[in-house]
């Protein structure tokens, strides 16, 4: 039988929001974090009802801007408990070039969709930014904004494993690449990625 204390605890669980929030944006964290995004579980839904994530960005854009051929574009669906969310993963050779894209919307039949948990999400970044000046975190990579994209839109993280977060009305997406390029280039190459997803959006 299970004790109140662990009730409580699985109720907590469930209503744990489906948005990523970086209390600490350092490199260990952020590794954490992507480790976790591709763990995440699969639910597969009938052919042709589901949102196709990958057609987004076509193979001859993402070749276009990484000066490298894609072998391949997976769609899959991920689990949130409130909103839905889809990722394409691109896989380029070399693989290190590959992008990843995930795109949070509005369920069908909710009142409520993800934008206001993006202010949340992005609330505490002035916070963050000051907290880590006080303390001395060389280490901390607090979010930037980014100019001309969307409504609003971040790079959150080191470059290693930093993502470029994007909102448009009440659906935001996230790009990402990895390979050793410096932050500046690898937002630079994702904002041209990021112009043609918000316009199929």
């Amino acid at each position: 039988m299970a004790t109140s204390g662990s009730m409580e605890t699985r109720d907590r669980e469930r209503g744990r929001s489906g948005v990523r929030f970086f209390p600490r944006l350092t490199p260990g964290l952020c590794a954490a974090v992507v480790a976790g995004s591709f763990a995440l579980s699969l639910r597969a839904e009938p052919a042709g009802k589901r949102f196709d994530p990958c057609s987004l960005l076509t193979a001859s854009e993402i070749g276009e801007v990484q000066g490298a051929r894609v072998k391949s574009a997976r769609a899959s669906e991920l689990e949130r408990d409130r909103f839905d969310a889809s990722r394409c993963f691109y896989t380029l050779e070399p693989f290190s070039k590959s992008i990843n894209l995930e795109v949070t919307r509005r369920r069908a039949g909710n009142a409520e969709g993800p934008g206001r948990d993006w202010q949340v999400f992005t609330r505490g970044f002035g916070k963050e930014r000051e907290r880590g000046k006080r303390e001395g975190e060389e280490e901390s990579s607090p979010a930037r904004a980014v100019r001309g994209l969307g409504d609003e839109a971040y790079w959150v993280g080191p470059a290693v494993v930093g993502g470029l977060y994007v909102l448009k009305g009440d659906t935001y997406f996230r790009l990402s690449v990895g390979g050793p390029d410096s932050e500046a280039v690898k937002i630079e190459r994702l904002k041209k990625l990021a112009l043609k997803v918000l316009r199929r959006l």
